[in-house]
């Protein structure tokens, strides 16, 4: 899985940028827009062709979910949202979190995986060797759990997207590691030509086999 999240503001050729990242296959589009009222998230989701609105998770405003058909909603680790009728996607920030959350959501986001790109400063803590003991023990629970840890198609619900950090040269580490996807914004936004980084990263995500 190869997720997009939104600049946090507003950039210059933004839209066309989403339309056209997700007419180069992006399956999933997270917009996450902290600072717009419910009115200027609106006129945002209008600019984007409305074929793709149910490839777009929203972090905000959660009832135009519903009202637009989209996708799903995005929820922090402590909030009280626990189901949703689409998609349910969390934001985690250490393995602890993981594991003593009570929703069942289809992924998570684990983050900062790596120093973050976007955000001058924010430091990952992790030590890689526990994540990847983490994402075995966690893929093998889902593996032996049944229903309802796996949906209508038949794949694994929550898996855990590595997020933070990641550009084309983190690809490798991250498939090493066993994460299900991964979430990409600094790779993005701040690349000169954002449609050609996707191309690349997600012409090495979906390589079988780690390039060395």
């Amino acid at each position: 899985m190869i997720i997009v999240i939104s600049n946090p503001t507003s950039i210059v050729k933004e839209h066309a940028i989403i339309n056209q990242l997700f007419d180069e296959g992006l399956e999933t589009f997270h917009l996450r827009k902290k600072l717009y009222s419910e009115n200027e998230i609106k006129k945002f989701i209008e600019l984007i062709s409305e074929k793709y609105f149910k490839r777009i998770v929203l972090h905000t405003n959660y009832h135009l979910a519903k009202e637009y058909n989209m996708k799903g909603i995005h929820v922090p680790a402590v909030s009280n949202y626990k189901s949703s009728k689409g998609s349910l996607s969390i934001s985690f920030h250490s393995i602890n979190e993981i594991e003593k959350s009570d929703k069942t959501f289809d992924y998570g986001f684990l983050s900062p995986l790596f120093d973050s790109i976007s955000k001058a400063g924010y430091k990952s803590k992790f030590d890689l060797e526990e994540v990847k003991v983490f994402l075995q023990k966690h893929k093998s629970h889902n593996n032996k759990s049944g229903d309802p840890s796996e949906n209508v198609k038949g794949k694994l619900r929550e898996q855990i997207i590595a997020l933070g950090g990641i550009d084309i040269d983190k690809i490798d580490n991250v498939k090493e590691l066993g994460f299900s996807g991964i979430a990409l914004m600094g790779a993005i936004w701040q690349s000169e030509n954002p449609i050609e980084k996707f191309k690349l990263i997600k012409e090495k995500w979906l390589l079988k086999e780690p390039m060395f």
